[in-house]
């Protein structure tokens, strides 16, 4: 018998991290500890953790990305 945690326990502990308001941050962390998982899997939880973010807070943030982006790689 497999032991280890399921990715649907790891979905329901992110639903629940998500709906009692704990940060962003802390389930990133969640996700990135989960030892279990395979890199597709945690893609997938923290897209979903993403999901549940207000759309202005994704827009920001993708925004302040690609402008971080296009510092990085700017020539010169």
């Amino acid at each position: 018998m497999d032991a280890r945690p399921t990715l649907d326990y790891h979905r329901d502990v992110i639903n629940g991290m998500m709906d009692a308001g704990q940060s962003f941050g802390e389930v990133e962390t969640f996700i990135d500890e989960a030892a279990a998982l395979d890199q597709d899997e945690k893609a997938a939880l923290w897209l979903l953790a993403w999901s549940f973010r207000e759309k202005w807070v994704q827009r920001r943030e993708a925004l302040a990305m690609l402008s971080a982006l296009d510092w990085v790689n700017a020539p010169g």
